[in-house]
């Protein structure tokens, strides 16, 4: 496989895909890519962006979204272009969308899915999705993922962003833009892929039960109300912005308080509504167990490298192909003009010759370490590294 990465921090929109494009143009020798990924910032012309790489390779199989900030091979920018481009003699790609996952997510997923598959003729190895997060269950959309591609097909990518507007995100596949929808990059053929994903965040406190929870909702912890147990741990109803987290047992009856890695994933809090119930995303299923959690920005930075560590020690070869990265709008918040670090982390793990690309998310996707069923996170680091078999 034969990837390649642009990245520019043009304001004009025309002028950052041409700068994209033409990074990206010597690395193909002739060979024409066949799929790709593009992030973007909000305030840019998304259309003009598509317009751009469809002109210079029409039917390429492309998906993307708007951003909370841009990762690529030349480093961290935010308001920017980052573009990957690909080509592999036997890998075929699939992109595919579907809209309307806000108000009938489980639906849009299943559709979704049975599309890219029907493109496809052989067996799924990876499947990049990038849904809008509002209004949408990623524990929903995550898991009727599975259930079409099959759980060995790991199910990675994340929820599109902005800059903490909370107002409206765009997806992008084909050539056009959308909203409310998700958009999948299913790639099937000879490949390796390997996956890494951890937070930094850690387990504090005794063991608690979610006792009443519907969708995104969390009514009752405990048989208490959820306000109650919540202040009586940290002293304030501020959630917006917060460090705070529930590390939640994928398990009910599993053992362990590292999250991410030991069977623990992480819920970020979102909000209260005017009942006094707490939104949450990934939504926490009534009966589950978690603890509260919480971590340091060096514990964050931390995490970030264990997801890459982790990925690369999975991985079945020499050099990867490509590296595909996920982190989290509340990590981003979290590390502040740390951020870049997490950039830092990935070279010095990765080195200069492995093509990069990732965005800030408003939630990830990845399989938990040790297990192939993939599943929804919050902020949390996700590292995927692929190759073609030669």
């Amino acid at each position: 496989m034969i990837a390649a990465t642009g990245h520019s921090e043009e304001l004009n929109s025309q002028d950052a895909i041409a700068e994209a494009l033409s990074q990206c143009a010597d690395t193909f020798g002739g060979k024409t890519p066949q799929a790709g990924f593009l992030y973007a910032g909000i305030d840019h012309d998304h259309q003009v962006l598509l317009d751009g790489v469809e002109e210079k390779y029409p039917g390429i199989q492309l998906i993307g979204s708007t951003t909370h900030g841009e990762l690529s091979s030349t480093g961290f920018l935010e308001d920017s272009v980052v573009l990957m481009l690909m080509h592999a003699d036997g890998v075929t790609f699939s992109a595919v969308v579907e809209e309307g996952v806000a108000g009938n997510t489980e639906d849009a997923a299943q559709q979704a899915a049975a599309g890219a598959l029907q493109k496809l003729n052989e067996p799924a190895r990876l499947c990049i999705a990038i849904s809008d997060p509002f209004g949408v269950d990623s524990t929903a959309l995550i898991g009727k993922l599975v259930e079409v591609l099959g759980q060995d097909v790991p199910v990675c990518g994340g929820l599109a962003g902005e800059p903490l507007r909370w107002e409206q995100t765009y997806q992008f596949c084909n050539g056009k833009v959308f909203k409310d929808a998700v958009v999948l990059l299913v790639l099937a053929g000879p490949l390796r892929v390997s996956t890494g994903v951890a937070s930094g965040w850690e387990s504090m406190g005794g063991d608690h039960r979610i006792t009443d929870a519907e969708g995104l909702t969390i009514m009752a912890i405990d048989d208490e109300p959820v306000k109650d147990v919540w202040l009586r741990y940290f002293g304030s109803d501020v959630v917006s912005g917060t460090r705070h987290m529930l590390a939640v047992y994928a398990e009910p009856d599993d053992v362990g308080s590292g999250s991410n890695g030991s069977g623990v994933y992480l819920s970020a809090p979102l909000d209260w509504n005017d009942d006094g119930s707490m939104v949450v995303s990934p939504a926490i299923p009534t009966g589950s167990r978690f603890r509260f959690a919480d971590a340091t920005r060096e514990q964050i930075l931390s995490g970030a490298e264990s997801s890459v560590v982790q990925a690369v020690k999975d991985f079945e070869g020499t050099v990867p192909d490509a590296g595909l990265f996920f982190s989290c709008a509340a990590r981003h918040a979290s590390l502040g003009t740390r951020v870049e670090k997490e950039y830092a982390v990935l070279r010095e793990q990765l080195g200069e010759m492995v093509p990069m690309i990732g965005f800030y998310t408003y939630g990830e996707f990845c399989p938990l370490s040790g297990s192939v069923i993939s599943r929804a996170h919050g902020a949390t680091f996700v590292s995927v590294l692929i190759a073609e078999h030669s």
